[in-house]
């Protein structure tokens, strides 16, 4: 189940609420190579993967905040059905940092504990503990300031930047333009469609259409530029059509780089295509079909999930 925000945002305050009783819409099965942590892995975590601790996870904390021996490398708070921990979980795989994750349990009320509240006074999912601090341990909250801190950490550990970054401030400021807009226009829009839709207490259409209209309205502009971007592929690569192309009598679809990927900043993926891709493989719970309405966005989100930090990533540990 995918867990979102539990209050309405913005206009949905003022939709009515509805008489009589509801009941919510059963949500679809999720696919089982998506999101599919197993409880209690054994062993050590690897580079670029995660140890998954998935039960009791306020014990968790509680041993870490009372034990004497400090742990290695990140530990990632989360939850296993939190698109936004995945996010953080992708980008420490793709850096190659080792990190230990804890699993909350929503039902219990893991995230309101002291404990948790104590990493991230505004109680949701992830949160981050940098252990490799000499002073002291670092704890981190918000997928994309825990984001940059990684991409930043590991350039000044290297002294160069890490391929999902950029060195120069232009394309910094390009894939943080990305970024920021994934966070506040991307996911809290398809978490508010899915809390209507699925959780909350009485019908409001107007709430639901509302939102999802918007989630559509952010994936016509990854549409367009993720397009723009193909467009530019092909007519520098396939010079030999390109006239072809330009006065309509191909279409671009014939061309041998009509699938080759294209990325929203720069030649290489980045933090901007990665922060992007958990959210896409939820969106079906509202209805959108990526791969019939924005087919750009489909053929990105599928060379994302191809590469093999991601799919360590998704599946928490490499146990499976």
């Amino acid at each position: 189940m995918c867990r979102v925000p539990s209050g309405p945002s913005g206009p949905a305050n003022s939709a009515g609420s509805g008489n009589g009783s509801f009941q919510r819409p059963r949500q679809p099965e999720r696919p089982r190579q998506l999101f599919s942590g197993r409880s209690g892995s054994s062993g050590v975590a690897q580079e670029g993967s995660g140890h998954v601790e998935s039960t009791n996870g306020v014990r968790r904390l509680r041993e870490f905040f009372s034990g004497d021996r400090i742990p290695e490398g990140f530990t990632l708070i989360s939850h296993r059905s939190a698109p936004n921990g995945f996010k953080v979980a992708i980008v420490l795989s793709e850096l190659g940092y080792k990190y230990d994750t804890i699993l909350l349990d929503f039902a219990n009320g893991d995230q309101k504990s002291p404990e948790f509240l104590s990493i991230n006074p505004n109680g949701r999912v992830p949160a981050l503990i940098d252990h490799t601090n000499p002073e002291q341990s670092v704890t981190l909250w918000e997928s994309g300031s825990i984001i940059l801190y990684l991409v930043e950490k590991k350039t000044r550990e290297e002294g160069i930047c890490p391929s999902i970054w950029a060195e120069n401030l232009v394309e910094q400021s390009q894939i943080m333009s990305w970024l920021f807009f994934q966070t506040s226009g991307h996911s809290p829009m398809i978490g508010q469609a899915l809390h209507f839709k699925y959780f909350h207490s009485v019908s409001v259409p107007s709430a639901i259409q509302r939102y999802t209209d918007e989630v559509r309205r952010v994936y016509g502009v990854l549409e367009v530029a993720l397009s723009e971007k193909r467009e530019a592929l092909i007519m520098e690569l396939d010079r030999e059509n390109a006239a072809s192309y330009s006065a309509g009598l191909t279409p671009m679809s014939q061309s041998r780089y009509f699938d080759t990927p294209v990325w929203l900043v720069g030649e290489r993926a980045t933090i901007a295509d990665l922060c992007f891709v958990t959210w896409n493989y939820v969106v079906d719970r509202i209805g959108i079909d990526l791969k019939a309405e924005f087919p750009e966005v489909y053929k990105w989100t599928k060379h994302v999930m191809q590469r093999p930090a991601v799919m360590r990533a998704l599946k928490w540990s490499g146990d499976q």
